[in-house]
């Protein structure tokens, strides 16, 4: 039985954390809630990149940064150009320095976005 590549097992934590993901934006929308969906989708965030990062690797190429992994994936044709990464990606960043009002707001209002943008990632990596 062939071992499990590391790309592989890191997507198994991806998906864990889009099942997480998909439940705090499902909760009443709150304060309290809402904060713990910006939390979660920091979180999340941060696992596709983790993913992205071991599948590049196992592919014999890399990623320096965020915006090239997601370029990577563009390339690969596992996310549509015209996906709004680059927005996910300046949210990402935003969530990291704690908003709150409007923009927080504002993230929040995307998270079913970026859900199902992750949630696509995520099963073109379980086709590769």
């Amino acid at each position: 039985m062939p071992s499990e590549t590391k790309a592989k097992i890191v997507l198994s934590h991806l998906n864990w954390s889009l099942a997480r993901l998909k439940e705090a934006i499902a909760k009443e929308d709150t304060e309290y809630y809402r904060g713990a969906a910006l939390q979660r989708f920091g979180l999340t965030y941060d696992m596709a990149l983790k993913t992205i990062h071991a599948f590049a690797n196992d592919q014999g190429d890399t990623c320096t940064n965020d915006a090239s992994c997601f370029q990577w994936v563009v390339d690969k044709q596992w996310l549509k150009k015209d996906a709004d990464w680059k927005v996910m990606l300046a949210d990402y960043q935003t969530v990291q320095q704690r908003p709150e009002g409007a923009d927080a707001n504002k993230i929040y209002d995307a998270l079913k976005k970026y859900y199902a943008l992750f949630n696509h990632l995520s099963e073109c990596m379980k086709s590769a």
